[in-house]
């Protein structure tokens, strides 16, 4: 087995490398303004998404709770109107007959 190292590069390869490798690239490109906003735009966006689902949120809690107060107003209202009949002393019949005349 021989012990030689069979690869071997060109006298100076390597004296000038960086600067040639340096050369061979793209220059790079400034960023534009949309690319610089683009993280404030990504906060604005989650911003917004999340004030909408609370927005929802809100509106459905709303929602319900107008449901449980008209139910509440109807159940009052209901013992109002049988209150008022049991001290008025009307039974089916008498409404029926104040209702067709």
């Amino acid at each position: 087995m021989n012990r030689k190292n069979p690869f071997k590069t060109p006298e100076g390869y390597f004296d000038n490398f960086a600067a040639d490798f340096m050369a061979q690239l793209p220059e790079k490109k400034e960023k534009t303004l949309l690319l610089r906003l683009r993280p404030l735009l990504y906060a604005a966006c989650l911003v917004a998404v999340c004030f909408g689902g609370y927005l929802v949120w809100q509106n459905t809690e709303t929602q319900k709770q107008d449901a449980t107060m008209a139910e509440y107003n109807k159940q009052v209202h209901d013992q109002y109107v049988d209150d008022y009949l049991d001290c008025a002393m009307l039974d089916n019949g008498d409404i029926y007959a104040c209702i067709s005349e």
